[in-house]
């Protein structure tokens, strides 16, 4: 395991296009660790802190598995989960969500076949998720007691809930193409929400919202939008060149996290920083922090106060470890 510090800048009196959103910022270096994982990892493409200490990875590529279970030493606990047509196979690689008791749950997309991942005998067991094969769930949000909420495919709705267990009625969040944030400049829809970033508050039904194309920050309660601002009001859709805004988003229970870059994607091809975007479930931000290393996905260590990133496009697998203050 290499480690190596990397550089995190925080600007001083950053001025943002959006008046609530401006905020001074006192100047302060913070010290990024690099936790090279070429030892373990082939091609990590998601990963998930649990509330206990340990931490799940989907490593494609993986040698022998491509579920892994590792502790907070970083050493390999369990490997599971292959491609396959058996029980305990997938059809793709799969996607990681935690519930709100901090359960983890392995959602297989292309069968919509949810499963919960006991992490002490590193076991699937299949959930009785009951949606056809024939909807696309893009990924599982969050798992309460009593109910599922996911993203469902199109671009016209954030999420959608579902009561476990019985098939009954679901019910949605849309985005309204009413607000001005979602319409163009001739007041006709936009082209597309796509990759709309989404998380959940832990402890409360409450959601926030970035996305792909667009420079904005959305925040609701599941029933209506409690916040919705253009962050810096210079990155707007354009349909003949693809401008990318946010790459990925978490959250605790105190703070929203999320990766900006604000840049178009000719000039992301080989990009050496982004931002860390940071702000409380009112939607002020917090902090705008420089990171020198460019982060495609997030998770927080909530815990032990740690943000974990990575980006796939790196070759050498590396997770970077950001301790919040």
């Amino acid at each position: 395991m290499k480690k190596s510090n990397l550089l995190v800048l925080v600007f001083l009196l950053v001025t943002f296009g959006c008046s609530e959103n401006s905020k001074n910022l006192i100047e302060v270096q913070l010290s990024l660790e690099s936790i090279i994982s070429e030892d373990f990892l082939r091609n990590p493409s998601q990963m998930k802190a649990t509330g206990n200490g340990k931490m799940v990875i989907i490593d494609e590529f993986g040698i022998h598995a491509f579920i892994k279970v590792l502790d907070q030493d970083w050493k390999v606990l369990h490997s599971l989960g292959k491609l396959g047509e058996g029980p305990d196979e997938f059809s793709s690689y799969p996607s990681l969500s935690i519930g709100d008791d901090g359960q983890v749950y392995v959602f297989d997309g292309f069968r919509n076949k949810l499963f919960n991942l006991e992490l002490e005998e590193g076991i699937l067991l299949q959930e009785q998720f009951l949606i056809p094969e024939s909807d696309i769930v893009e990924e599982i949000i969050a798992v309460s007691e009593t109910e599922y909420v996911f993203q469902p495919g199109g671009y016209q709705t954030l999420f959608t809930k579902m009561a476990r267990e019985v098939r009954g009625p679901k019910s949605s969040f849309s985005l309204s193409v009413k607000n001005a944030h979602f319409q163009g400049l001739d007041n006709t829809r936009k082209l597309t929400f796509s990759s709309n970033y989404l998380t959940k508050k832990p402890s409360e039904e409450r959601y926030a919202a970035v996305f792909n194309y667009y420079d904005e920050l959305l925040i609701t309660d599941g029933k209506q939008t409690k916040f919705h601002e253009t962050l810096f009001g210079d990155l707007l859709y354009d349909a003949d060149q693809t401008n990318i805004a946010f790459t990925a988003i978490a959250s605790t229970d105190q703070n929203i996290y999320a990766v900006y870059y604000g840049k178009n994607v000719n000039e992301l091809e080989n990009p050496t920083e982004c931002r860390l975007l940071i702000f409380d479930w009112k939607g002020k931000l917090q902090e705008n922090i420089i990171l020198d290393h460019p982060l495609n996905f997030i998770t927080i260590d909530e815990a032990n106060g740690v943000l974990y990133g990575f980006n796939p496009m790196n070759e050498d697998n590396p997770i970077y470890k950001l301790k919040l203050e």
